[in-house]
């Protein structure tokens, strides 16, 4: 019988080749969108799971509150591995790294070859007991015991090395010591959120600032922040047990100063598989994922296979006349309905079947752009993953019998005597649910339209909004020589004789690098020094003015005022609300002159006086120091003349003949000696990468809409085409009564498009509430617009319209005489 109900399945898909030919293909690009969706979302939800040990494994967090103020870190304290395991048996193992942006970029050399590297971490030995990386060379045991050895990855290992051993090999840095390559590891995968080519031992820090300070657990320690650690705990063992135990810990090490700063801290932990994903509201973490884009992928996938599904059910029921004739002479020969149902069911089942392998060769071509789009390596082998393979073949006969479900039960309920008599529904079917049906698939696709609209928006805003400084045409060139660096003026005074280096200043630190979180004491409106966190930018007297930022209060820096150096600050606009030094009964945005001549300590110390004591003698307009996923914090410009702690220069060019200009800054640095290669950056695309994630984000969202409407309006074209097909005699009569072949399309387009504008009024709230909790996620957002909305109906008009003028016209040209003879 199954052989029976394949058979002829397959003659009624070949008998009907247009109707078949749009089912098949809507259902092929439903399909072939969801198993995409289906590996993005495989490949996004396996990070870290590669490691043997991951469900043992859990990255420390800190959460400390200073003077009120409340800050969630990726990072934790340098002693803290350590001493939690020395304090807890529950801990096998503890490993930390010191992230690739704190070395910075190294210079390596090998037989003449010199090599930028800037994905190399800091750890401990113990890096291999915790995480399992397969070693091609070494051994993990010992490859990171020794100061100044090095791991590296295959790839990394080939760039230097070729097809030769790499252990033993000895790589010359720029600076510092030689170093060894004890170990080469296969490449990283892809889904794992810590990233590097290499690992350089803990062991080599130590080298250089000496076991006492980087053993340390004084109460000091305990308050700085600077590494990633990660926890391996013992077989049954529970983190909360530990967590549960901190209090006393915090007790032990870390209460006498919290007290003195007013701060309180909180131990926090993780497990490793949620760290992609779910971190995004940690400051000094990695790149990572966000939970809320899978969930939004997994809901699009559904509803793309629902559109397609409603397809079928639509032009199925819509041909109901034709197939009532079919189902009413079998039941008269005898059929049962659950013979009839299974019929219909089978070939709906193997037009889902044959969508899939249209899915597949599809999946198979348009792979790479997928992975281009989406920024994977993902990888399908139709044969290489039969558990992927026979879940796709499931959810496939799932699409088909849903699809074929309601059309099965509606065609085999057709009473034969009446099927006999022409009783039937010559218009095709239940009108009221097809039209449901449709006002459900351009619900879905209006909203799709709309929301990728405001995506678009927001994420325009992101990258287009006032920064609070003028980022274009900033040159920012990296410092490390410190020869060069003590040349700073000359090479200041040797550039700007170049017409078109408008300014030049240096900085420890620019928007898009990192910045340092420091412990200050300032004076409170009673008279009183309070301890607040603040965020500290050591800059020199022209960085304002090279940066392009306002002064709102008071004045800045002066080269005349040699007290400024070591007894004046200038905050920004959020420190002094934070502080309390504003009006805020004043109408004046800009009324901080309260804020002026108040104390201000910087670099306080528990046994001794701070490193700076003065007062504040300006204000400048608040500026986004860092991504606008982040609000703005108390910031504190810091006056300083070391010239060894600077390490950028902020050049600001005219924007005309950049190439020449770029040469030329690059032939007067090496002109004062700079050993380094020539590393620069300008300030618009080094902001860019901030938001860079998002973008793909709104690419992939752009051409899922696009494609989710290229299906609704593949099925709106087949059920226009049938509805045409049967209403043929009626276009010929009213023909002949005097209608315009206009007169009968816009008759159809009035019809489609009061189904069209009722999925706009459904979609409106939906999307509008939808987006408005999406919008809350981010400090800084674009308004939702009413000609967004308005926008989206005149797309989905438009595209219904040509969709169904494509068949209408065609059918109201036809002779009058033929249309009339037309059964």
């Amino acid at each position: 019988m199954f052989r029976s109900y394949i058979t002829t399945a397959w003659r009624n898909i070949v008998k009907d080749k247009f109707y078949s030919l749009i089912n098949v293909g809507g259902l092929a690009l439903g399909l072939t969108i969801t198993v995409f969706i289906l590996l993005y979302i495989i490949d996004e939800l396996s990070y870290d799971t590669v490691y043997t040990k991951h469900k043992r494994i859990y990255r420390l967090e800190s959460f400390a509150v200073i003077n009120n103020k409340e800050d969630r870190f990726a990072i934790t304290q340098l002693p803290m591995g350590p001493t939690l395991k020395d304090e807890y048996p529950e801990i096998e193992e503890f490993v930390r790294f010191l992230p690739s942006n704190v070395l910075g970029t190294m210079f390596l050399s090998y037989n003449d070859r010199e090599f930028e590297e800037d994905s190399i971490m800091v750890t401990d030995s113990t890096v291999f007991r915790v995480f399992d990386h397969r070693f091609i060379e070494g051994d993990p045991e010992r490859a990171l015991t020794r100061p100044n050895t090095m791991v590296m990855t295959q790839s990394m290992a080939r760039k230097y090395f070729g097809t030769e051993p790499a252990l033993g090999k000895i790589l010359t840095p720029l600076d510092g010591k030689p170093i060894e390559v004890t170990g080469v590891i296969e490449d990283l995968p892809g889904n794992v959120h810590l990233k590097f080519q290499a690992l350089l031992s803990a062991a080599t820090l130590i080298d250089q600032i000496g076991a006492d300070r980087f053993n340390d657990r004084s109460a000091g320690s305990f308050w700085n922040l600077n590494v990633y650690t990660y926890l391996l705990l013992k077989e049954g063992a529970s983190v909360d047990d530990i967590l549960s135990k901190f209090p006393a810990f915090y007790e032990k090490y870390m209460k006498s100063l919290g007290d003195l700063i007013s701060a309180t801290y909180t131990l926090m932990a993780k497990p490793l598989a949620r760290v992609h994903h779910h971190s995004s509201d940690l400051e000094g973490d990695q790149p990572g994922g966000n939970i809320r884009y899978i969930y939004v992928f997994s809901l699009v996938a559904i509803l793309i296979l629902i559109i397609a599904s409603i397809n079928y059910m639509n032009l199925a029921t819509a041909r109901s006349e034709k197939r009532s004739k079919e189902s009413g002479l079998r039941k008269i020969a005898g059929a049962k309905r659950s013979t009839l149902v299974g019929q219909f069911l089978a070939e709906s089942v193997v037009i889902a079947l044959l969508s899939l392998v249209i899915a597949l060769i599809l999946i198979k071509l348009f792979l790479p752009y997928f992975n281009t789009l989406a920024n994977k390596s993902l990888s399908f082998s139709i044969f290489g993953n039969p558990l992927l393979l026979a879940g796709i073949v499931i959810l496939a006969v799932v699409v088909g019998l849903a699809s074929g479900t309601y059309p099965a039960f509606y065609l085999s309920a057709f009473e034969p005597a009446k099927v006999i008599k022409g009783q039937t529904n010559l218009q095709g079917g239940n009108g009221f649910l097809r039209k449901l049906l449709v006002v459900f698939q351009f619900t879905i696709s209006v909203a799709m339209i709309v929301g990728t609209f405001i995506i678009s928006s927001q994420f325009r805003y992101l990258r287009t909004t006032d920064l609070g400084f003028d980022k274009d045409n900033l040159l920012v060139m990296e410092m490390r020589d410190t020869t060069f660096k003590k040349n700073l003026e000359p090479f200041r005074k040797e550039l700007l004789t170049n017409p078109d280096i408008k300014g030049v200043s240096y900085s420890n630190g620019n928007p898009g690098s990192l910045i340092s979180y420091i412990l200050c004491r300032m004076e409170g409106d009673s008279g009183t020094m309070v301890d607040r966190a603040v965020y500290v930018y050591m800059v020199d007297y022209d960085y304002p003015d090279v940066m392009g930022m306002e002064l709102v209060e008071g004045r800045y820096y002066d080269r005349n005022m040699k007290s400024d150096m070591q007894k004046a600050f200038v905050i920004n606009e959020t420190a002094a609300r934070k502080f309390g030094w504003v009006d805020t009964t004043s109408l004046n945005r800009n009324n901080y002159a309260s804020a002026l001549g108040r104390r201000f300590q910087f670099g306080i110390n528990v046994d001794g006086p701070p490193a700076r004591d003065g007062e504040i003698i300006g204000i400048i307009r608040d500026y986004h120091f860092a991504s606008l996923h982040n609000v703005i914090g108390p910031l504190v410009l810091i006056l300083n003349d070391v010239d060894q702690a600077m390490s950028f220069a902020n050049i600001r060019i005219s924007g005309q003949n950049r190439q020449k200009t770029i040469e030329f800054i690059n032939l007067t640095r090496k002109k004062f000696n700079d050993i380094y290669p020539f590393r620069y950056e300008f300030m618009d695309e080094t902001l860019g990468e901030y938001y860079r994630a998002e973008e793909r984000i709104a690419m992939l969202a752009r051409t899922f809409t696009v494609l989710t409407v290229i299906i609704a309006a593949l099925g709106l074209f087949g059920l226009s085409s049938f509805l045409t097909q049967v209403r043929t005699r009626e276009i010929g009569i009213r023909k002949v009564m005097g209608a315009s072949a206009d007169n009968i399309v816009i008759l159809f387009m009035k019809e489609f498009s009061i189904w069209v504008i009722i999925a706009n009024i459904i979609a409106a709230p939906v999307t509008l509430y939808l987006l408005n909790r999406w919008l809350q996620s981010f400090p800084y957002k674009t308004a939702i617009h009413w000609w967004i909305f308005l926008m989206g109906l005149a797309l989905s008009l438009v595209i219904a319209m040509v969709t169904v003028s494509l068949r209408v016209i065609r059918s109201a040209s036809i002779n009058p005489a033929e249309a009339i003879r037309y059964t």
